[in-house]
């Protein structure tokens, strides 16, 4: 499944779906933060995207904004396989192919870096916007 489909494998979309008619494909964000919690056997990745929402929610009203973050936390990770990390992670191409239930596999790919595993169960964990100074977005 492509990266634009994401909000139909991952759980807990409706902040976005709601926001977007159309949402940030995955490919097209910057893969800003990635962590891995053996403790909590889970990844959360945070896509980052200059992509600003048509239909903002009503808290971000009176902010000014042009960046949006978008936290994906996978569950019960399994078969985690990661080799190399580059800064070309940050431009990484997303895979997420539907399993059997609410499992999902996940595949980040990029020049020198790649991270795979199986998560049985994802979530949107959080969604925000803010002004970023930055240029790189």
């Amino acid at each position: 499944m492509s990266a634009s489909d994401w909000t139909t494998v991952v759980g807990a979309t409706g902040e976005v779906t709601n926001a977007y008619t159309t949402p940030p494909n995955l490919d097209e964000c910057r893969l800003y933060y990635t962590q891995i919690d053996e403790r909590d056997a889970s990844v959360t990745l945070m896509f980052e995207t200059t992509a600003l929402p048509e239909r903002p929610p009503l808290a971000w009203a009176d902010r000014a904004c042009n960046t949006v973050e978008i936290y994906v936390k996978f569950t019960g990770v399994r078969g985690l396989r990661f080799n190399g990390w580059q800064f070309s992670a940050r431009d990484a191409g997303i895979t997420l192919n539907p399993r059997e239930g609410t499992d999902v596999r996940v595949t980040v790919e990029a020049e020198g870096s790649y991270l795979a595993f199986t998560a049985s169960g994802s979530t949107v964990a959080r969604f925000r916007s803010y002004l970023s100074s930055g240029t790189d977005c």
